[in-house]
């Protein structure tokens, strides 16, 4: 490739024989490989859907009358970054080659929302929302350093409002949908059994 985007992590490579697609930033670190694990198990069940670690949510606005977004831990979310996701190599080509223009062309402009936009296409899709997995809330790593970092600053969090707004009038409408749901595996903190019993034994809390 002859230019740096972030539309390119979308790109589906004809390398790519499996119907899964595990997208994962280079500075996410702290998943174990029971998460891993578990995040695929749950893909399988829920194939179209947009499954993954890092949970995110919009809210509307009354005063300013348009959407925000929001980092604040909730009891729902309607995004999943794709910073740590798993999804069906189909939404690569759909965002490759259907996603609207104004769409992919902001981010390749700003080198941000690409998630959002993911997720903006997936629910457009679908009509359902994301899932998210695990408890975890912290993923990156923390010896790296912010200056090189793409979501450091106050902008990049003024630019993702503006892509959520912007993304909602190109696609004609608000496409995310909310959910108070999150999938753990079954024995999770059960007192009951030991690590050694458990299928997914090493999944973060925090």
């Amino acid at each position: 490739m002859n230019f740096n985007r972030l539309n390119n992590r979308f790109i589906p490579f004809s390398q790519i024989e499996t119907d899964c697609i595990l997208a994962l930033d280079d500075d996410i670190e702290m998943i174990t490989t029971s998460e891993l694990e578990f995040g695929f198990q749950v893909w399988k069940e829920f194939p179209d859907r947009l499954v993954g670690f890092p949970g995110r949510r919009h809210t509307w606005n009354k005063a300013e009358h348009r959407y925000r977004y929001s980092s604040m831990w909730a009891g729902d979310i309607s995004m999943v970054l794709t910073g740590a996701a798993f999804h069906h190599k189909f939404y690569s080509h759909l965002y490759t080659y259907t996603m609207p223009k104004a769409v992919r062309h902001w981010v390749n402009k700003h080198m941000n929302c690409e998630d959002i936009a993911m997720n903006f296409l997936i629910a457009s899709f679908t009509g359902k929302p994301p899932i998210k997995i695990t408890p975890r809330k912290r993923f990156r790593c923390e010896r790296c350093s912010l200056n090189e970092s793409l979501w450091d600053g106050p902008e990049y969090f003024q630019e993702r409002n503006y892509c959520l707004n912007n993304f909602t009038r190109i696609f004609g409408g608000m496409p995310l949908k909310k959910v108070d749901y999150r999938a753990d595996p079954v024995l999770y903190l059960d007192p009951h059994f030991g690590v050694h019993e458990q299928r997914f034994a090493n999944i973060g809390h925090i």
